[in-house]
């Protein structure tokens, strides 16, 4: 039985330790113990993170060497209202970074993650070639293609239980120098970030575009935050992408073609490359079977020279024995 309550209590403990930290509520802005805080994010209430006993109002948050508050304090970001607090990035010394509550009577309550809300982008093949990168490539007539977007803290942590509120803009600038938000009657504007990585042809987004139709010439996208209005007006977007459509000018690569068979190709061109030396070994084998036929037939005739001369000799001292005798 005592066994049986150890291993329950282990279990518990590593329970509690895997469990997810409290999702923000009943409002994106209600910030509990354990939740991530994002730069530029404003009228954060902090009410959640004083301590529970005294209630007193926080008057800072401090992040400790070590995350340790029994250690030196490294920064302080100061609380003028704990109920309505503004999220200064430029008192930030470092991404991620963990901040306790603080007050002079309290000392350090509980802690939250502060992070930099983060965008990146990338262009790829569609859907099931997501794997396939093409930025800064010109690409043929018909290929379709997706954008993949990256904000692996805000995709996961910007939400209230598992509606999430951060929204993101695709904006193409065009050949001509336009920036638009819609292509061939898709919309990418406000594209809602609920996961760290997601496409713009997977389920539930605007869907994948087929290079047939448009304007052609070199196009360059970026993400641009959309909501909350904080990031929109102060986070950094993404970065620039480029690819190139229908210029005769330019090499145009097939990209997705290529990726299939262009690997079983050189494969077939080597192994003929490796077929063609056989060809001088039979040719060398052949000389000695041309060469030795015709000196087969010309070894008989010296040796039958040579067996005439020798009966001729054995005759005549056959002949002399006789006359001997005889005489």
């Amino acid at each position: 039985m005592r066994r049986i309550c150890l291993c329950m209590g282990v279990i518990l403990l590593v329970v509690a330790c895997t469990a997810p930290a409290a999702a923000r509520g009943p409002a994106i802005g209600d910030i509990a113990a354990g939740d991530t805080i994002f730069w530029y994010e404003e009228g954060l209430n902090l009410t959640g993170l004083r301590d529970s006993v005294t209630n007193n109002p926080l008057t800072a948050l401090r992040r400790y060497s070590g995350d340790d508050p029994s250690k030196a304090v490294l920064s302080e970001l100061p609380i003028s209202d704990d109920t309505s607090f503004d999220v200064p990035s430029v008192l930030i010394d470092t991404s991620p970074a963990v901040y306790y509550g603080y007050t002079p009577a309290d000392g350090a309550t509980v802690s939250v993650i502060v992070w930099k809300p983060e965008l990146s982008l990338g262009v790829t093949l569609a859907n099931p070639w997501h794997a396939d990168a093409v930025e800064g490539l010109s690409l043929p007539e018909g290929t379709a293609i997706a954008f993949k977007i990256t904000s692996p803290y805000v995709g996961t942590s910007y939400r209230v239980g598992s509606t999430y509120a951060a929204r993101v803009d695709l904006v193409f600038t065009t050949p001509g120098g336009g920036e638009l938000t819609a292509l061939q009657g898709k919309d990418f504007s406000g594209m809602l970030v609920d996961t760290p990585v997601f496409y713009t042809d997977d389920p539930g987004k605007p869907g994948s575009i087929v290079l047939s139709g448009l304007e052609k010439g070199t196009y360059t996208v970026q993400a641009r935050w959309n909501a909350p209005r904080s990031f929109a007006d102060e986070a950094e977007d993404s970065n620039e992408v480029a690819f190139s459509y229908g210029q005769g000018s330019e090499p145009t690569i097939t990209v997705q073609p290529t990726a299939t068979p262009a690997t079983p190709s050189p494969a077939p061109t080597t192994v003929p490359a490796t077929t063609v030396p056989p060809t001088p070994v039979p040719a060398t084998t052949s000389p000695p079977e041309t060469t030795v036929p015709p000196t087969s037939p010309a070894s008989p005739t010296p040796t039958q020279a040579g067996t005439g001369a020798m009966g001729a000799v054995m005759a005549a001292a056959a002949l002399l024995l006789i006359a001997s005798k005889k005489s």
